[in-house]
């Protein structure tokens, strides 16, 4: 019984993989210093470039983390049967969000990176263990250094802001959204958890951003799992494990 809830949970939370895929391939146009329709000069594309190269070099690869299946985003198994149904309960589309202030929560989750990177890249991992059925995407950001803490200072204030507690974007809605503790190494870091609702389903994630240098980690930890099936199970909010956040912080910093 335990390890067919497992299976179906990860199931689900591979759906959310496939939204946060899409809106990578669509991210970059949230009005906050991106190209806003403008054709982007050569010189800046190419450092956009560079900058793509150095964190593509600094991603997690299978073999990094102990126990743990690193994919590229789009790699993600199972993504292909993910009904569009289920993916739009996962992965709210890009749309305005209430309140404006709560904005770069809701691109942390749907890896719209706030603030215009000049380059990011996404990587899944799943534990395998079949009994661990939280997810983690890890997204690498890269900015100047200004801008790296601009948005580390954005977050830190929407994560205790009252007013973002609870938050919609679009039709979805998001609640018990708290700050966390977050003493994982780098210059600094922000930790929040929140939940939302799909259908019967009820979605958990923790997410964890670590600042080094110009460079920004998010570690967004997600479960997802029908209450009425696994009222039994034992089951607790997702936690980004060490193992992963000091993985990717030495490749970072190496």
């Amino acid at each position: 019984m335990k390890s067919a809830v497992s299976r179906g949970v990860v199931a689900v939370s591979v759906v959310a993989a496939l939204g946060l895929t899409a809106a990578c391939s669509g991210s970059g146009g949230d009005g906050k210093g991106g190209s806003g329709g403008k054709k982007p000069s050569k010189s800046a594309g190419a450092a956009g470039s560079s900058a793509a190269e150095k964190l593509e070099k600094s991603a997690l690869a299978t073999g990094d983390v102990k126990k743990y299946k690193v994919e590229k985003a789009s790699e993600a198994s199972g993504a292909s049967e993910a009904s569009e149904a289920s993916a739009d309960k996962t992965a709210p589309p890009s749309a305005a969000v209430r309140p404006g202030e709560c904005r770069s929560l809701s691109d942390m989750l749907r890896a719209t990176a706030p603030e215009g990177p000049k380059a990011q890249v996404v990587r899944t991992l799943s534990s395998t263990d079949i009994d661990d059925a939280t997810t983690t995407e890890v997204e690498l950001l890269a900015y100047d250094k200004a801008g790296a803490e601009k948005t580390m200072d954005t977050l830190r204030s929407a994560s205790k802001s009252k007013k973002c507690a609870t938050f919609g974007v679009g039709g979805h809605r998001y609640f018990g959204v708290r700050p966390q503790p977050a003493s994982v190494g780098g210059d600094e870091s922000v930790s929040f958890k929140l939940a939302s609702r799909a259908g019967e389903f009820l979605a958990r994630d923790k997410v964890t951003v670590v600042r080094s240098g110009s460079t920004l980690m998010s570690f967004h930890a997600s479960n997802v799992f029908d209450q009425k099936a696994v009222k039994s199970a034992r089951q607790g909010d997702p936690e980004v494990a060490d193992a992963i956040v000091d993985a990717q912080l030495s490749k970072v910093e190496k």
